[in-house]
């Protein structure tokens, strides 16, 4: 049993060892539902005439258009 939990926290760091933490870029605001959220921003690219940001919670880290936001510190 002990083997087992060894062998087992050192896969668990051996599996999290590459993972790096990023900072935001930028940050901005969504509206949903009403409420307001301040999203912290992780990427901005743009795809032809459209802009996109790499938005974190509530959005899961992945690429939203920005009409999404109604406000942004970003660009």
């Amino acid at each position: 049993m002990k083997r087992l939990i060894i062998a087992f926290c050192a896969f668990s760091l051996a599996a999290c060892s590459g993972i790096e933490k990023q900072n935001p870029v930028c940050t901005a605001t969504a509206s949903i539902g009403g409420a307001e959220y301040s999203v912290n921003i992780y990427g901005v690219r743009k795809i032809s005439e459209r802009t996109e940001f790499k938005a974190g919670y509530p959005f899961n880290w992945r690429w939203v258009n920005k009409s999404n936001f109604i406000i942004s510190t970003c660009e």
